[in-house]
């Protein structure tokens, strides 16, 4: 198992090549399981939760807990709170990016 706190699965995952391929598909994967189940373009299942918390929805309230548990379990966060609410900013400067290119 891996570290939990800044252990080596964090730093495998946002590392280099790792982060352009493992990374990008993840997210496609995160956006396309998000997509099917009522998401918006772009926003993740992430992302989805921590809007839903910061608006003081039910789904928020029981998701965001259990998603930001997983992300840190499984190495990818530092911390056991605050993935679902980082995941909305990544999701509005993913967004924006699009945005700046298509300009």
């Amino acid at each position: 198992m891996a570290h939990r706190r800044g252990g080596s699965l964090y730093r495998g995952i946002h590392s280099g090549a790792c982060v352009s391929y493992l990374g990008n598909a993840l997210l496609g994967l995160d956006l396309f399981l998000s997509t099917i189940t009522g998401g918006r373009p772009g926003e993740t299942l992430s992302g989805r939760a921590g809007s839903a918390y910061i608006q003081g929805k039910l789904r928020g309230k029981i998701f965001c807990p259990i998603i930001d548990w997983i992300m840190w379990a499984a190495g990818a966060y530092p911390s056991p709170h605050g993935h679902c609410l980082h995941a909305v900013r990544g999701d509005v400067l993913r967004a924006r990016a699009v945005i700046k290119n298509q300009s």
